[in-house]
């Protein structure tokens, strides 16, 4: 038998993948920044594809990651010009005047846009936001109210500015900047508010078979991080309309308890139940006339600091907070009753102190299945609980006929007669149920 000539054997035997260099990442990386740049990745999307080049070993990872964009692109847009690209129209404005702003999801951002919130509260969320060039300037102006910004992990911040019985607050976490990653420049201007830029993870995207998922990252160099600022206490600002459970809303929680925070498996049962609670003070606008605003912010962060205490104590979960009033949530509808009850007990201790302006607060609940969304919840029962929460009197718990049900067996709480009530945008009506916390019918 005549053997078969090496050349012929070298054919039939698969050669190993070509390992890539670092400079073949880089290039792949500066093709991701003026994708990037020209607004056809978000930042999100940048951030993801970053790590998968870094993490990539041949040039068939490679290929994967750039798959989706053209072979070549054009210039980069000068940053901070005054006339945007064709296309998608920039975000110029997010004003939140007595209520709530919010952007969230894809939308666009080139040059220059402005957040205000008079008496209420703005959010930029920029995880999946379209930067187009190189940086982007938010003007953040807070009177009385709260601008939240939003940016994923590993994006470069800068925030200037000042603040008058106020607070910037920046809350970036210390992991290394993305290379080539537009740089994200906060003017903030806050009287008697608070505007505070935080990191947080990306948001989880489908699998897709353009981008593979992320490995791990290996090390970047890293610039020094930025020291976070304290947090500032709360500001007065408008009652929380419980019909707006969505509006957006200023994070005051400390900066080391911001991931378990935002940790919401803990504020849902197994089965997917939570129970939702809306908080809410009568006439504080009132309270803010009489007291004049610097005392009564002295009034509020003394309410906040007592309905922190007892959700921490319960262990629910500080959904959002505007103003005057809260949104949590729990795992268990006995131990949602049982915050409310020390809430209304603290306050009712505080008030023996205080009687001159006393503090009244009105607690909607309702316990039903609700939507995750990021680090909020939404649907039908947020919503019920919020309707309840405006047919409360100040020092009131009132509760939906199904949470009553819950906790009728466990004989831990006593109710009140039921009522019957038209909540606004449900058809039929509803019964509602007061607790008795005081010891009085």
């Amino acid at each position: 038998m005549v053997a078969e000539p090496p050349e012929h054997q070298s054919d039939s035997v698969p050669r190993p993948p070509l390992r890539i260099s670092d400079a073949e990442r880089e290039r792949v990386v500066n093709r991701l920044k003026t994708g990037c740049e020209e607004g056809r990745l978000t930042l999100d999307e940048f951030s993801e594809r970053v790590a998968a080049t870094y993490a990539a070993r041949t040039e068939a990872d490679l290929s994967v990651v750039v798959a989706d964009l053209p072979a070549t692109t054009a210039a980069p847009v000068p940053a901070m010009t005054t006339a945007a690209p064709p296309g998608r129209r920039a975000t110029r404005w997010t004003v939140g005047i007595m209520s709530g702003a919010r952007q969230r999801g894809r939308y666009r951002l080139h040059g220059t846009t402005n957040a205000v919130a008079f008496w209420g509260g703005c959010e930029l969320d920029l995880r999946s936001a379209e930067v187009e060039g190189t940086e982007v300037e938010i003007n953040a102006v807070a009177v009385m109210g709260g601008v939240d910004i939003v940016v994923p992990e590993g994006i470069a911040v800068e925030l200037t500015g000042f603040a008058l019985f106020g607070g910037r607050n920046l809350r970036i976490k210390d992991v290394p900047v993305l290379p080539g990653s537009p740089v994200i420049r906060v003017r903030a201007f806050a009287l008697m508010g608070g505007v505070t830029v935080k990191s947080k993870p990306s948001h989880p995207a489908p699998p897709t078979s353009a981008v593979p998922a992320v490995p791990s990252v290996p090390a970047v160099p890293s610039v020094p991080a930025v020291p976070a600022v304290p947090s500032v206490p709360a500001v007065p600002s408008v009652p929380v309309e419980a019909a707006r459970p969505s509006a957006s809303v200023v994070d005051t929680a400390a900066a080391g308890d911001d991931e378990a925070l935002k940790d919401l498996r803990s504020a849902a049962a197994p089965d997917g139940t939570v129970t939702i609670m809306f908080t809410d003070i009568e006439g504080f606008s009132g309270i803010t006339e009489r007291l004049g605003s610097r005392q009564a912010t002295e009034v509020l962060q003394e309410h906040n600091d007592l309905i922190r205490g007892e959700v921490a104590a319960s262990g629910g979960y500080e959904v959002k907070s505007q103003g005057d009033g809260f949104m949590l949530a729990f795992n268990g509808a006995t131990r949602a009753l049982r915050c409310a009850v020390g809430i209304q007990q603290g306050l009712a201790r505080y008030n023996g102190h205080h009687a001159n302006v006393p503090v009244r607060v009105r607690i909607g609940m309702h316990t039903g299945e609700a939507i995750r969304s990021a680090d909020d919840f939404l649907g039908g029962a947020v919503i019920l609980a919020a309707r309840i929460t405006r047919e409360a009197n100040g020092g009131e718990i009132l509760v939906s006929s199904v949470l009553k049900q819950l906790c009728d067996l466990s004989g831990e709480f006593d109710f009140g007669d039921g009522r019957e009530v038209a909540l606004k945008g449900l058809s039929d009506k509803r019964w509602v149920y007061p607790v008795v916390w005081d010891g009085r019918p």
